[in-house]
């Protein structure tokens, strides 16, 4: 193909179907294929500023370019699938690079093994955390978290004695096996979600010639990993030491004995929902909605989240501090999807976002409550380019407790 031949062939993939109407996806492909033409090939800041119009764009701080890249790969993959399906040679863009390649379609590509979520998950996880504390170790004098107020919204946290639990919403699976059949499969069902509501399935559902028996690992969702981050940058600064659990494996005695950050989707944090059943926020779980009704008792608002997760879409997340049964705090992270849970936490650890939210709580309450819930939109590009804004701030009554 000759330079003219290329930008052809650019424009029937752009005009397709599967690729769709977005005009910032056809002049990135265009921007990446000129550059590649060019044997120029682009950095995220140059495509931020020629495509995105942000010429102040830090990578470090935003994946804002690696997320439209990313989706592009998934346009390129559904053309190929479809329209180009007979098309003797493929356009791709390798992962970790913005070079456009050519191949020729009965040429195999490399084995790209994906990562299946396994029982080494949370080995894998531990083992990051560890890493992660190194270097934050060696860039805390540089860090974006900022000095924390022990009058703010950590202060409570950082001056307590009592030791920190970090309690991660995970997702419970379980074995089933069907003699009759010759089944043998793993299962995730929505509705369990820890080893009692299993347990009470079991009992419920019993069925001959099947074998339900819960297993020893669980499913993370993807945000754990940025939560866990997030959280280390401040507690290890702090000299702050936590222990991290799931949720589905929680024992609920240990409510007692510490200090809790419960960060998670919402259909996953077990029984720290029982916190929402005396609020005027409130989860249902068939609709996987938000409830908040006004002090006025005008009509309940309902807040469902919209778009796909994996571009462009709207969550609705809730923040909150509750009374511990023991005289100690739960603090609270959860969204509808994990976009939710993710900007919300952020409030929290982001020394700019907390900044603006501790003076919302003076603009609206007058003080920063011992106890609150704090309701966002929030706004994003798979999960990443997030933004968000307070819908309600809501004072909690100290003894809203669960036993």
């Amino acid at each position: 193909m000759n330079k003219e031949d290329h930008f052809a062939y650019i424009e029937a993939i752009i005009a397709s179907k599967s690729f769709g109407r977005s005009d910032t996806y056809a002049n990135l492909l265009r921007f990446l294929m000129k550059s590649s033409l060019e044997h120029n090939v682009p950095k995220e800041t140059t495509i931020a500023s020629e495509i995105f119009g942000k010429p102040e764009f830090d990578p470090s701080q935003s994946t804002l370019i690696r997320v439209y890249v990313y989706n592009l790969r998934k346009k390129l993959k559904t053309y190929y699938q479809n329209e180009g399906v007979s098309d003797e040679r493929t356009l791709h863009i390798p992962k970790g690079s913005y070079k456009i390649e050519f191949r020729d379609r009965n040429t195999p590509a490399g084995t790209i093994t994906k990562s299946v979520l396994s029982k080494w998950g949370m080995l894998f996880l531990i083992l990051a955390i560890l890493s992660l504390s190194v270097n934050v170790y060696l860039i805390q004098k540089s860090n974006n978290q900022g000095s924390l107020s022990k009058n703010g919204l950590w202060g409570d946290l950082i001056k307590s004695e009592r030791s920190l639990m970090v309690v991660l919403g995970d997702l419970f699976v379980y074995s089933e096996v069907d003699s009759a059949n010759g089944l043998n499969r793993t299962i995730r069902d929505p509705a369990i979600n820890s080893i009692t509501e299993f347990d009470a399935f079991k009992i419920a559902k019993e069925r001959e010639n099947v074998v339900n028996e819960s297993i020893t690992y669980t499913h993370l969702v993807y945000g754990s990993a940025f939560w866990i981050k997030n959280l280390t940058q401040i507690l290890f600064s702090e000299h702050k030491s936590y222990s991290i659990h799931t949720v589905s494996r929680f024992n609920l005695k240990e409510l007692q004995d510490h200090d809790f950050i419960v960060v998670g989707m919402i259909k996953t944090l077990g029984v720290f929902n029982l916190y929402l059943k005396n609020s005027r926020i409130l989860y249902d779980a068939d609709e996987d909605a938000l409830l908040y009704t006004p002090l006025d008792k005008t009509p309940t608002v309902v807040y469902k989240p919209k778009g796909d997760a994996d571009t462009y879409h709207t969550d609705y997340g809730l923040m909150a501090k509750y009374p511990g049964p023991n005289n100690n705090s739960i603090y609270y992270f959860g969204g509808l999807w994990d976009t939710g849970a993710t900007q919300s936490l952020k409030h929290f650890t982001d020394s700019k976002l907390r900044t603006e939210l501790e003076q919302e709580m003076l603009d609206k309450l007058g003080n920063l409550p011992s106890y609150y819930e704090v309701l966002f939109e929030v706004n994003g590009v798979d999960r990443m380019e997030l933004s968000s804004k307070i819908l309600h701030i809501i004072e909690v009554d100290p003894t809203q407790k669960i036993n």
